[in-house]
């Protein structure tokens, strides 16, 4: 492979369009000729099931814990919220690792 300069190729040379008549043009409308009277189907598992129903469960929570965040706010306020640095450093390796 050959690599002169640092523009990239040209749309003409990239693509390169298949003369009328060629063989794959045949074979692909033969081929949707035969299926004409296949019906497709669609069968969905018991899994796939429990899965659509919990995301519907959880489309339904809120996106904030305001209980959460009030309770937060509150030891903030108050001065008592501490922070743990062992904790957080560990999480930051875990989601590393």
């Amino acid at each position: 492979m050959k690599i002169s300069g640092n523009k990239p190729p040209d749309s003409k040379d990239v693509y390169v369009k298949a003369p009328k008549g060629a063989k794959g043009d045949s074979v692909s409308q033969k081929g949707a000729a035969d299926r004409v009277g296949v019906a497709d189907r669609v069968e969905v598992s018991g899994k796939a099931a429990e899965i659509a129903e919990l995301k519907g469960i959880i489309s339904g929570m809120p996106d904030v814990r305001t209980d959460k965040v009030e309770a937060v706010a509150k030891s903030l306020a108050n001065g008592t919220y501490r922070v743990d640095p062992g904790k957080i450093a560990g999480k930051m390796i875990d989601e590393i690792v």
